[in-house]
């Protein structure tokens, strides 16, 4: 008999792997490795120990591949509610990737008039819509900032100086309001995360080309008419959305990707001659 302490890993949106320990997922690799010790004659040999390892670091390499394909996006500023690649958030789940609001304090300051807004893009090509709710606890993103989609080219640091408030909202000093961005990419999936703010009339906006409002040399932007997106996107992808919520079985990411990660761990396992 042996022990084995297995943890699973995935990417962060910095690029490094990050260790969280599930016990389910040990539970499974371990019953895994007993299965072809019982039913596999050649791993009869007492090399279980050795195998089982190889097997579960191929898992990991896998896993960790396949959470860098669907990689998502970061609000740098205003600072994001919390960092939605952690568990138990998800992007995938709207409004604000699960994560509640931040209450009455750590609120980024705001001019009254619209403010600046920087994001982390990890897409080839990203469509980026940024809607805004009044109030504290806000349970509906009822203003739109981009009347018309973003489509930004690239990935990287991508900052708006200026996002100018509609003619129609005229917020107070001091008065709360949340801000959320929704981002789509090739794979068709609506995106969330949110940022709570405070308007004030001595904020002030960032200047481009400085400090946090810098954009990469591969970010480049153009205006996307909203009926010609959801063309495209309807003819790419059916399954599209813009806003809703995703049902909980689609939280976690495609199966097209989990299915390619056990074809390629397959592939690992043959060719170090388990199988």
């Amino acid at each position: 008999m042996f022990s084995l302490a297995v943890v699973p890993v995935r990417l962060h949106r910095s690029g490094q792997l990050i260790v969280t320990s599930t016990r389910v997922f040990e539970s499974c690799i371990l019953h895994l490795c007993f299965f072809l010790y019982a039913y596999i004659p050649s791993l009869r040999d007492h090399r279980l120990p050795i195998n089982c390892i190889m097997f579960v670091k191929a898992f990991l390499t896998v896993a960790a591949l396949t959470h860098a394909v669907q990689a998502h996006f970061g609000i740098d500023y205003p600072p994001w509610r919390n960092d939605s690649f952690e568990d138990p958030y998800n992007q995938r789940i709207a409004p604000c990737a699960g994560i509640n609001a931040t209450g009455m304090y750590n609120r980024t300051e705001w001019p009254l008039d619209g403010g600046s807004l920087v994001l982390d893009l990890h897409h080839p090509w990203t469509y980026v819509f940024v809607n805004l709710g009044l109030g504290t606890e806000v349970t509906t993103f009822n203003y739109t900032l981009t009347p018309n989609f973003l489509n930004v080219t690239g990935n990287g640091t991508f900052c708006l100086p200026k996002i100018q408030l509609p003619e129609t909202l005229m917020p107070t000093d001091g008065q709360n309001a949340s801000i959320q961005v929704v981002t789509s990419g090739a794979s068709g999936a609506a995106l969330y995360n949110c940022a709570d703010i405070v308007f004030r009339s001595s904020a002030n906006a960032l200047t481009a080309g400085e400090d946090q409002c810098v954009n990469t040399t591969k970010s480049s932007t153009v205006i996307q008419d909203q009926s010609t997106l959801a063309q495209t996107s309807g003819d790419s992808n059916t399954n599209t959305t813009a806003g809703g919520d995703k049902p909980s079985a689609a939280v976690h990411g495609s199966s097209v990707p989990l299915t390619a990660a056990f074809t390629v761990l397959l592939a690992m396992v043959v060719a170090s001659g388990l199988l």
